[in-house]
């Protein structure tokens, strides 16, 4: 496995380690693999937890991989249209890719489309070829890139947790008459890699909060991406290339027609997946068009950061008991992403964009592993959904995740000054 020349920075919050590369040309290879489920072979588990081997599949899922290298460092970035995998299949993604391509790093993020099913291990046995195989063929594909950033802004979430005046949470599933909530991040983020001079486009990663689950069907399973796959298969129609949705911090963020099985029929759902998917493909084409800052200097850097946390379970023992990993990745100067094992709230991902001492920095959602949802301190003492359940980590996690990635960023930038 390559390693890096240089000697790791300063470990910080309980053993974050981290690599940085010289200064190199970027290089960027992608591919994909169709990981759909296989309808009357493969068991999958619905919303509400019922299992079934026979179901519709609406449109296909995919596992698309981009790998990244600069001077000795490489990383691996894979996007799963799936709603949740478990960690022992994340572990063996992570493992055996390494494994197969010598890639110094991988993170593996779902896109948590509700529409797919939750998987059983006959899934998981069939479609891990499948993805190291599409690893295997993107770092193969390496050629030099140019990256770019471009923003837009959709309003096409809202916030589902309504306070009320007396403090207490009233959660709004869906929200068909589009009323004003507060706090959402309506920012679309783009990341361009184009050939190294050349007019064609290697692959645009899109980074968008708001929880894709238009397509969640609670009384049967109809196979689908949601309005991220539409949005990518739009993307690519247009631009070439492979296009990859990370989801970011959307853990209380809904589209405003979330679950509409609940009161529509399916050609009415997924006639508003394809519309929210095409507007959203609108805005990344405007984005991808109008650059907003070039990524400067083509470095890697990729560090672990290790957090050692309580069990909410565990109320307020001040022993950790479960150790979670974050990963903050810089592309460049001015470029950043984190992947968190969770579904943080926006909230945290807003304030990661406030302290993040780079131009545009991203929360991965659901990346690596899964933690839970990860509510603000404020939203504990309200309640409600993602907050008294559907969360595992200690009051306040969600914060220091966040204060570990911005601690790691400015590291990786550049910006600490050593001791004397």
């Amino acid at each position: 496995m390559i390693r890096s020349l240089f000697v790791s920075l300063f470990v910080f919050l309980s053993g974050a380690s981290g690599t940085s590369a010289a200064t190199a040309t970027l290089h960027a290879g992608v591919a994909r693999a169709d990981i759909t489920p296989l309808s009357g072979v493969e068991q999958m588990i619905g919303m509400g937890g019922r299992a079934t081997r026979t179901y519709e599949v609406h449109d296909p899922l995919q596992a698309k991989v981009i790998v990244l290298e600069s001077g000795a460092e490489s990383v691996a970035i894979i996007s799963l249209d799936l709603i949740w995998a478990n960690s022992d299949f994340m572990t063996s993604v992570h493992e055996s890719i390494q494994l197969e391509t010598g890639i110094d790093h991988v993170v593996c993020a779902l896109t948590h489309t509700h529409g797919s099913g939750r998987p059983a291990d006959d899934y998981y046995n069939r479609v891990l070829p499948l993805i190291v195989d599409a690893a295997k063929r993107a770092h193969g594909a390496l050629e030099p890139v140019d990256v770019t950033y471009g923003r837009r802004e959709l309003r096409e979430g809202y916030n589902r947790r309504t306070v009320r005046p007396d403090g207490t949470v009233e959660m709004l599933w869906n929200n068909r008459d589009r009323l004003p909530t507060a706090p959402v991040d309506p920012e679309v983020g783009v990341l361009s890699l184009t050939a190294k001079n050349e007019d064609r486009v290697v692959a645009t990663l899109v980074n968008y909060s708001v929880h894709p689950v238009i397509s969640m069907n609670f009384d049967q399973l109809i196979v689908s991406a949601d309005y991220p796959g539409v949005m990518a298969r739009k993307v690519e129609a247009e631009l070439g290339g492979l296009c990859m949705f990370l989801l970011g911090a959307a853990g209380d963020i809904n589209p405003f027609d979330a679950d509409m099985f609940r009161y529509a029929t399916p050609a009415e759902t997924f006639a508003q997946v394809e519309l929210v998917g095409h507007v959203l493909a609108q805005k990344v084409l405007e984005a991808s068009r109008s650059t907003q800052f070039t990524i400067g200097s083509e470095r890697l850097s990729f560090r672990q950061n290790f957090i050692d946390l309580v069990e909410r379970s565990d109320g307020s023992n001040p022993t950790p008991s479960r150790r979670v990993e974050v990963d903050t990745l810089v592309i460049g100067t001015n470029f950043a992403f984190a992947a968190i094992p969770g579904e943080p709230f926006v909230e945290l991902g807003l304030d990661l964009k406030r302290r993040s001492p780079l131009a545009a920095t991203w929360v991965v959602a659901n990346a690596n592993d899964y933690v839970g949802y990860l509510p603000t301190i404020q939203a504990t003492t309200e309640g409600g959904y993602g907050v008294t359940s559907g969360t595992q980590l200690e009051v306040g996690a969600g914060e220091k995740l966040i204060h570990a990635v911005v601690v790691s960023l400015h590291h990786q930038a550049g910006l600490v000054k050593p001791l004397e």
